[in-house]
Protein backbone atom coordinates (compact mmCIF):
# COMPACT_ATOMS: atom_id res chain seq x y z
CA UNK A 1 0.00 0.00 0.00
CA UNK A 2 1.42 3.43 -0.99
CA UNK A 3 2.41 5.80 1.82
CA UNK A 4 0.94 9.27 1.58
CA UNK A 5 3.18 12.36 2.19
CA UNK A 6 2.81 13.99 5.58
CA UNK A 7 2.88 17.57 4.18
CA UNK A 8 0.87 19.09 1.38
CA UNK A 9 2.42 19.33 -2.06
CA UNK A 10 4.00 22.50 -3.34
CA UNK A 11 1.54 25.20 -4.25
CA UNK A 12 -0.05 25.39 -0.87
CA UNK A 13 -0.77 29.06 -0.28
CA UNK A 14 -4.19 28.89 1.30
CA UNK A 15 -5.82 28.42 -2.05
CA UNK A 16 -6.63 24.83 -3.14
CA UNK A 17 -4.97 23.59 -6.33
CA UNK A 18 -5.85 20.44 -8.33
CA UNK A 19 -2.86 18.63 -6.82
CA UNK A 20 -3.88 19.76 -3.37
CA UNK A 21 -7.42 18.45 -3.86
CA UNK A 22 -5.99 15.08 -4.94
CA UNK A 23 -3.68 15.00 -1.94
CA UNK A 24 -6.60 15.70 0.39
CA UNK A 25 -8.62 12.88 -1.12
CA UNK A 26 -5.71 10.43 -0.79
CA UNK A 27 -5.13 11.57 2.78
CA UNK A 28 -8.75 10.90 3.67
CA UNK A 29 -8.52 7.43 2.09
CA UNK A 30 -5.34 6.74 4.10
CA UNK A 31 -6.97 7.90 7.32
CA UNK A 32 -9.80 5.49 6.72
CA UNK A 33 -7.38 2.62 6.97
CA UNK A 34 -6.61 1.91 3.33
CA UNK A 35 -9.62 -0.38 2.89
CA UNK A 36 -8.91 -3.36 0.66
CA UNK A 37 -11.25 -4.09 -2.24
CA UNK A 38 -12.38 -7.74 -2.12
CA UNK A 39 -12.42 -10.13 -5.07
CA UNK A 40 -15.50 -10.01 -7.26
CA UNK A 41 -17.80 -13.00 -6.73
CA UNK A 42 -19.39 -14.74 -9.72
CA UNK A 43 -23.20 -14.47 -9.88
CA UNK A 44 -25.01 -17.30 -8.10
CA UNK A 45 -26.65 -19.89 -10.35
CA UNK A 46 -30.40 -20.14 -9.74
CA UNK A 47 -30.95 -23.82 -10.54
CA UNK A 48 -34.17 -25.54 -9.33
CA UNK A 49 -33.78 -28.52 -7.02
CA UNK A 50 -34.64 -31.83 -8.76
CA UNK A 51 -38.14 -33.18 -8.17
CA UNK A 52 -38.50 -35.93 -5.58
CA UNK A 53 -42.25 -36.59 -5.81
CA UNK A 54 -42.80 -37.71 -9.41
CA UNK A 55 -45.56 -40.35 -9.58
CA UNK A 56 -47.34 -42.21 -12.37
CA UNK A 57 -50.71 -43.91 -12.77
CA UNK A 58 -52.75 -45.23 -15.66
CA UNK A 59 -56.05 -43.59 -16.60
CA UNK A 60 -57.71 -45.24 -19.59
CA UNK A 61 -55.09 -45.38 -22.37
CA UNK A 62 -52.88 -42.70 -20.80
CA UNK A 63 -50.11 -42.64 -18.26
CA UNK A 64 -50.70 -39.62 -16.03
CA UNK A 65 -47.57 -38.18 -14.42
CA UNK A 66 -47.81 -35.95 -11.38
CA UNK A 67 -45.02 -33.71 -10.07
CA UNK A 68 -44.98 -30.59 -7.91
CA UNK A 69 -44.02 -27.19 -9.26
CA UNK A 70 -40.48 -26.47 -7.92
CA UNK A 71 -40.31 -23.71 -5.32
CA UNK A 72 -36.66 -23.84 -4.17
CA UNK A 73 -33.30 -23.66 -5.93
CA UNK A 74 -30.29 -25.73 -4.91
CA UNK A 75 -28.88 -22.69 -3.05
CA UNK A 76 -32.08 -22.29 -1.03
CA UNK A 77 -33.41 -19.29 -2.91
CA UNK A 78 -36.90 -19.17 -4.41
CA UNK A 79 -37.40 -20.43 -7.95
CA UNK A 80 -37.92 -17.54 -10.36
CA UNK A 81 -36.04 -18.63 -13.46
CA UNK A 82 -37.67 -21.96 -14.41
CA UNK A 83 -37.66 -22.15 -18.20
CA UNK A 84 -39.05 -25.60 -18.94
CA UNK A 85 -40.04 -28.99 -17.60
CA UNK A 86 -38.64 -31.85 -19.71
CA UNK A 87 -40.20 -35.31 -19.54
CA UNK A 88 -38.21 -38.46 -20.37
CA UNK A 89 -39.48 -41.99 -20.94
CA UNK A 90 -37.61 -45.26 -21.22
CA UNK A 91 -39.41 -48.37 -22.51
CA UNK A 92 -38.07 -51.55 -20.91
CA UNK A 93 -38.53 -55.19 -21.87
CA UNK A 94 -41.57 -56.37 -19.90
CA UNK A 95 -40.47 -60.03 -20.12
CA UNK A 96 -37.57 -59.26 -17.80
CA UNK A 97 -39.85 -57.98 -15.06
CA UNK A 98 -39.72 -54.67 -13.27
CA UNK A 99 -36.46 -53.47 -11.74
CA UNK A 100 -37.30 -50.75 -9.22
CA UNK A 101 -33.65 -49.75 -8.79
CA UNK A 102 -32.84 -46.38 -10.35
CA UNK A 103 -30.70 -46.34 -13.47
CA UNK A 104 -27.61 -44.09 -13.33
CA UNK A 105 -28.51 -40.69 -14.72
CA UNK A 106 -26.07 -40.70 -17.62
CA UNK A 107 -27.23 -44.14 -18.73
CA UNK A 108 -30.90 -43.18 -18.40
CA UNK A 109 -30.49 -40.04 -20.51
CA UNK A 110 -28.55 -42.01 -23.12
CA UNK A 111 -31.36 -44.58 -23.56
CA UNK A 112 -34.49 -42.55 -22.80
CA UNK A 113 -36.54 -40.41 -25.15
CA UNK A 114 -37.56 -36.87 -24.29
CA UNK A 115 -41.28 -37.07 -25.01
CA UNK A 116 -42.24 -33.56 -23.94
CA UNK A 117 -40.70 -30.19 -23.10
CA UNK A 118 -43.14 -27.80 -21.45
CA UNK A 119 -42.07 -24.14 -21.79
CA UNK A 120 -42.91 -21.67 -19.04
CA UNK A 121 -45.45 -20.01 -21.35
CA UNK A 122 -47.53 -23.23 -21.28
CA UNK A 123 -47.24 -24.15 -17.59
CA UNK A 124 -50.85 -23.11 -17.01
CA UNK A 125 -52.00 -25.81 -19.46
CA UNK A 126 -50.58 -28.52 -17.19
CA UNK A 127 -50.83 -27.08 -13.67
CA UNK A 128 -53.65 -27.89 -11.27
CA UNK A 129 -53.06 -25.72 -8.25
CA UNK A 130 -49.29 -26.31 -7.81
CA UNK A 131 -48.98 -29.73 -9.42
CA UNK A 132 -48.10 -30.58 -13.02
CA UNK A 133 -50.40 -33.27 -14.51
CA UNK A 134 -48.87 -34.65 -17.69
CA UNK A 135 -50.54 -37.25 -19.92
CA UNK A 136 -48.57 -39.69 -22.05
CA UNK A 137 -50.76 -41.55 -24.54
CA UNK A 138 -50.23 -45.30 -24.91
CA UNK A 139 -49.65 -46.24 -28.54
CA UNK A 140 -50.70 -49.87 -28.02
CA UNK A 141 -54.34 -48.84 -27.46
CA UNK A 142 -56.57 -50.38 -30.08
CA UNK A 143 -54.25 -53.36 -30.72
CA UNK A 144 -55.96 -56.41 -29.15
CA UNK A 145 -53.69 -58.69 -27.17
CA UNK A 146 -50.60 -56.50 -27.42
CA UNK A 147 -48.77 -56.25 -24.12
CA UNK A 148 -47.39 -52.91 -23.06
CA UNK A 149 -43.73 -52.58 -22.06
CA UNK A 150 -42.66 -51.35 -18.66
CA UNK A 151 -42.22 -47.58 -18.80
CA UNK A 152 -39.70 -45.67 -16.68
CA UNK A 153 -40.16 -41.90 -16.39
CA UNK A 154 -38.13 -38.97 -15.03
CA UNK A 155 -38.40 -35.19 -15.35
CA UNK A 156 -35.84 -32.40 -15.54
CA UNK A 157 -36.29 -28.82 -14.35
CA UNK A 158 -34.30 -26.44 -16.59
CA UNK A 159 -33.61 -22.76 -15.80
CA UNK A 160 -33.34 -19.85 -18.23
CA UNK A 161 -29.60 -20.45 -18.66
CA UNK A 162 -30.20 -24.03 -19.80
CA UNK A 163 -28.95 -25.41 -16.49
CA UNK A 164 -30.38 -28.30 -14.47
CA UNK A 165 -29.40 -29.85 -11.15
CA UNK A 166 -30.27 -33.40 -12.19
CA UNK A 167 -33.14 -35.76 -12.91
CA UNK A 168 -36.08 -36.32 -10.63
CA UNK A 169 -36.81 -39.62 -8.96
CA UNK A 170 -37.60 -42.37 -11.48
CA UNK A 171 -41.02 -44.04 -11.56
CA UNK A 172 -42.00 -47.32 -13.23
CA UNK A 173 -45.40 -48.37 -14.50
CA UNK A 174 -46.66 -51.41 -16.40
CA UNK A 175 -49.85 -50.39 -18.25
CA UNK A 176 -52.61 -52.97 -18.79
CA UNK A 177 -55.56 -53.24 -21.20
CA UNK A 178 -58.36 -51.27 -19.58
CA UNK A 179 -62.14 -51.36 -20.17
CA UNK A 180 -64.40 -48.51 -21.09
CA UNK A 181 -66.15 -46.86 -18.13
CA UNK A 182 -69.32 -48.33 -16.60
CA UNK A 183 -72.74 -47.29 -17.91
CA UNK A 184 -76.26 -47.00 -16.53
CA UNK A 185 -75.32 -45.33 -13.25
CA UNK A 186 -78.33 -44.74 -10.99
CA UNK A 187 -78.91 -43.68 -7.39
CA UNK A 188 -81.64 -44.26 -4.80
CA UNK A 189 -81.83 -42.04 -1.71
CA UNK A 190 -82.99 -43.78 1.46
CA UNK A 191 -83.12 -42.48 5.01
CA UNK A 192 -79.65 -43.71 5.93
CA UNK A 193 -77.78 -44.15 2.65
CA UNK A 194 -77.60 -43.44 -1.06
CA UNK A 195 -77.57 -46.70 -2.99
CA UNK A 196 -75.64 -46.57 -6.30
CA UNK A 197 -75.79 -49.14 -9.10
CA UNK A 198 -74.25 -49.40 -12.56
CA UNK A 199 -73.63 -51.78 -15.47
CA UNK A 200 -70.13 -53.26 -15.90
CA UNK A 201 -68.39 -53.05 -19.31
CA UNK A 202 -68.21 -56.18 -21.46
CA UNK A 203 -64.78 -55.68 -23.11
CA UNK A 204 -61.55 -53.72 -22.96
CA UNK A 205 -60.90 -50.60 -25.01
CA UNK A 206 -58.68 -52.57 -27.40
CA UNK A 207 -61.56 -54.97 -28.13
CA UNK A 208 -60.15 -57.86 -26.10
CA UNK A 209 -62.39 -59.92 -23.81
CA UNK A 210 -63.24 -60.48 -21.03
CA UNK A 211 -63.19 -56.98 -19.59
CA UNK A 212 -60.34 -56.56 -17.16
CA UNK A 213 -62.20 -55.67 -13.95
CA UNK A 214 -60.40 -55.80 -10.60
CA UNK A 215 -63.00 -53.55 -8.98
CA UNK A 216 -64.56 -50.11 -9.17
CA UNK A 217 -63.85 -46.66 -7.72
CA UNK A 218 -66.71 -44.31 -6.84
CA UNK A 219 -66.22 -40.54 -6.91
CA UNK A 220 -68.55 -37.88 -5.51
CA UNK A 221 -68.56 -34.11 -5.93
CA UNK A 222 -70.84 -31.14 -5.43
CA UNK A 223 -69.40 -29.59 -8.60
CA UNK A 224 -70.05 -31.66 -11.74
CA UNK A 225 -67.01 -30.10 -13.43
CA UNK A 226 -64.51 -31.26 -10.80
CA UNK A 227 -64.14 -34.55 -8.99
CA UNK A 228 -61.63 -35.28 -6.23
CA UNK A 229 -58.64 -37.47 -6.94
CA UNK A 230 -59.50 -39.77 -4.01
CA UNK A 231 -62.58 -42.04 -4.32
CA UNK A 232 -65.22 -42.56 -1.65
CA UNK A 233 -64.30 -46.22 -1.25
CA UNK A 234 -60.99 -46.96 0.55
CA UNK A 235 -60.55 -50.14 -1.53
CA UNK A 236 -61.97 -50.98 -4.97
CA UNK A 237 -65.61 -52.10 -4.76
CA UNK A 238 -65.95 -55.70 -5.92
CA UNK A 239 -69.56 -55.45 -7.10
CA UNK A 240 -71.29 -52.95 -9.44
CA UNK A 241 -72.97 -51.26 -6.47
CA UNK A 242 -72.02 -48.97 -3.62
CA UNK A 243 -73.72 -47.55 -0.51
CA UNK A 244 -72.82 -43.96 0.37
CA UNK A 245 -73.64 -43.50 4.05
CA UNK A 246 -71.75 -40.26 4.62
CA UNK A 247 -74.10 -37.64 3.19
CA UNK A 248 -76.30 -34.73 4.20
CA UNK A 249 -79.84 -33.81 3.25
CA UNK A 250 -80.70 -30.83 1.07
CA UNK A 251 -77.62 -31.26 -1.11
CA UNK A 252 -77.09 -32.09 -4.77
CA UNK A 253 -74.45 -34.77 -5.21
CA UNK A 254 -72.77 -35.79 -8.46
CA UNK A 255 -71.40 -39.31 -8.83
CA UNK A 256 -69.10 -40.98 -11.35
CA UNK A 257 -67.56 -44.47 -11.38
CA UNK A 258 -64.39 -45.89 -12.92
CA UNK A 259 -63.27 -49.46 -13.58
CA UNK A 260 -60.10 -50.55 -11.76
CA UNK A 261 -57.97 -52.76 -13.97
CA UNK A 262 -55.39 -54.02 -11.46
CA UNK A 263 -55.20 -54.70 -7.75
CA UNK A 264 -51.88 -52.93 -7.22
CA UNK A 265 -51.94 -49.31 -6.10
CA UNK A 266 -51.61 -46.93 -7.94
CA UNK A 267 -54.58 -48.46 -9.68
CA UNK A 268 -55.01 -48.52 -13.43
CA UNK A 269 -58.43 -46.96 -14.00
CA UNK A 270 -60.79 -46.34 -16.85
CA UNK A 271 -62.15 -42.92 -17.63
CA UNK A 272 -65.00 -41.82 -15.37
CA UNK A 273 -68.53 -42.84 -16.28
CA UNK A 274 -71.16 -40.31 -17.25
CA UNK A 275 -72.03 -38.15 -14.26
CA UNK A 276 -75.24 -38.92 -12.35
CA UNK A 277 -76.79 -36.30 -10.08
CA UNK A 278 -79.16 -36.82 -7.18
CA UNK A 279 -80.85 -34.41 -4.77
CA UNK A 280 -81.11 -35.54 -1.16
CA UNK A 281 -84.46 -34.68 0.38
CA UNK A 282 -85.58 -35.85 3.80
CA UNK A 283 -89.07 -37.21 3.17
CA UNK A 284 -88.77 -39.93 5.78
CA UNK A 285 -90.95 -39.69 8.91
CA UNK A 286 -89.33 -40.24 12.30
CA UNK A 287 -90.28 -43.04 14.64
CA UNK A 288 -93.16 -42.22 16.99
CA UNK A 289 -92.64 -41.68 20.72
CA UNK A 290 -93.37 -44.57 23.08
CA UNK A 291 -95.26 -44.99 26.33
CA UNK A 292 -97.69 -42.11 25.73
CA UNK A 293 -99.85 -41.72 28.87
CA UNK A 294 -102.50 -39.19 29.99
CA UNK A 295 -103.23 -38.90 33.76
CA UNK A 296 -105.94 -36.74 35.35
CA UNK A 297 -104.72 -35.24 38.63
CA UNK A 298 -107.82 -33.26 39.60
CA UNK A 299 -106.55 -29.97 38.15
CA UNK A 300 -105.83 -31.03 34.61
CA UNK A 301 -104.26 -33.74 32.50
CA UNK A 302 -100.57 -34.62 32.76
CA UNK A 303 -99.18 -36.10 29.53
CA UNK A 304 -96.02 -38.25 29.63
CA UNK A 305 -94.04 -40.13 26.93
CA UNK A 306 -90.66 -41.59 26.05
CA UNK A 307 -88.52 -40.01 23.32
CA UNK A 308 -88.61 -41.12 19.71
CA UNK A 309 -85.70 -43.32 18.76
CA UNK A 310 -84.98 -41.19 15.64
CA UNK A 311 -81.97 -38.89 15.89
CA UNK A 312 -83.37 -35.91 13.96
CA UNK A 313 -86.47 -35.18 16.06
CA UNK A 314 -87.08 -31.46 16.58
CA UNK A 315 -90.00 -31.85 18.99
CA UNK A 316 -93.50 -33.19 19.53
CA UNK A 317 -97.02 -32.09 18.70
CA UNK A 318 -99.99 -33.06 20.93
CA UNK A 319 -103.66 -33.01 19.96
CA UNK A 320 -106.99 -33.37 21.69
CA UNK A 321 -109.09 -35.79 19.63
CA UNK A 322 -112.79 -35.12 19.37
CA UNK A 323 -114.88 -38.21 20.02
CA UNK A 324 -116.96 -39.34 17.06
CA UNK A 325 -115.25 -37.07 14.49
CA UNK A 326 -111.56 -37.75 15.26
CA UNK A 327 -110.92 -34.05 14.64
CA UNK A 328 -107.57 -32.97 16.06
CA UNK A 329 -107.11 -29.81 18.09
CA UNK A 330 -103.42 -28.95 18.76
CA UNK A 331 -102.59 -27.93 22.33
CA UNK A 332 -100.05 -25.31 21.19
CA UNK A 333 -98.65 -23.94 17.94
CA UNK A 334 -94.97 -24.49 18.78
CA UNK A 335 -93.32 -27.88 19.07
CA UNK A 336 -92.95 -29.33 22.56
CA UNK A 337 -89.34 -30.24 23.25
CA UNK A 338 -89.79 -31.73 26.74
CA UNK A 339 -91.10 -35.25 27.40
CA UNK A 340 -94.12 -34.11 29.38
CA UNK A 341 -96.91 -31.56 29.10
CA UNK A 342 -99.79 -30.37 31.28
CA UNK A 343 -103.17 -29.65 29.72
CA UNK A 344 -104.91 -27.26 32.10
CA UNK A 345 -108.37 -28.17 30.87
CA UNK A 346 -109.73 -30.11 33.83
CA UNK A 347 -113.01 -31.08 32.17
CA UNK A 348 -111.42 -32.91 29.25
CA UNK A 349 -111.94 -36.65 29.50
CA UNK A 350 -111.44 -37.59 25.85
CA UNK A 351 -108.44 -38.93 23.97
CA UNK A 352 -105.05 -37.38 23.16
CA UNK A 353 -102.71 -38.00 20.24
CA UNK A 354 -98.99 -37.27 19.84
CA UNK A 355 -96.59 -37.24 16.88
CA UNK A 356 -92.81 -36.74 16.65
CA UNK A 357 -91.72 -34.06 14.18
CA UNK A 358 -88.23 -34.09 12.61
CA UNK A 359 -86.07 -31.17 11.52
CA UNK A 360 -87.56 -31.28 8.00
CA UNK A 361 -91.18 -31.17 9.22
CA UNK A 362 -91.95 -34.85 8.69
CA UNK A 363 -94.42 -36.27 11.21
CA UNK A 364 -94.34 -39.75 12.66
CA UNK A 365 -97.33 -42.01 12.81
CA UNK A 366 -99.64 -40.82 15.62
CA UNK A 367 -99.88 -42.50 19.01
CA UNK A 368 -103.12 -42.09 21.02
CA UNK A 369 -104.13 -42.55 24.61
CA UNK A 370 -107.19 -42.02 26.82
CA UNK A 371 -107.25 -40.10 30.10
CA UNK A 372 -106.67 -42.18 33.21
CA UNK A 373 -107.55 -41.07 36.74
CA UNK A 374 -104.70 -41.02 39.22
Amino acid sequence: MATLPLSPPRGWAGIPTPKLALWMALAAFSAAGCAKIGELEPPKARIPKPAADLSARQVSNNVVLSVSLPVQNVDGSAVTTLRSVDVFRLAEDSTKGESPAAIPEAEFLKQAVRILSIPASRFSDYLQEKTFLIRDGLSAAGEPGKEYPVFRYAVLFVNNKNQAAGLSNEVLIRPVPIPSPPTGLSAEVTENLIRLKWLPPSENMDGSKPARIAGYNVYRSEDPRRFPSIPLNPDPAQNPAYEDRDFQYDRTYYYAVSVVGNIKNPYAESQLSDVFSTVTRDIFPPLPPEGFTALFDGKGVVLLWAASASGDVAGYRIYRIEEGTNARQPLQSDLITALNYRDGRSDWKGRYGIVAVDTHGNESAPVTTSVEDQ
